[in-house]
């Protein structure tokens, strides 16, 4: 796992984590998220998430 950076908004700091999922259908949402779905990076841009969560997807895909 990679820290790769801080976000903070007027209410959250964001600490953003690269990290690799060896058996994608083992992977399973624990302790705070209920729920979660994989998406492909360009395909993040349509959907209905914060404003926060676009800006580190971005920063995200100029590292690649």
């Amino acid at each position: 796992m990679l820290y790769l950076m801080e976000w903070e908004t007027t209410s959250t700091r964001h600490h953003v984590y690269e990290a690799s999922v060896v058996n994608l259908a083992a992977a399973r949402p624990q302790n705070e998220i209920f729920d979660c779905i994989w998406h492909p990076l360009d395909a993040v841009h349509n959907l209905k998430t914060s404003d926060a969560t676009l800006r580190i997807v971005k920063a995200f895909q100029r590292r690649l």
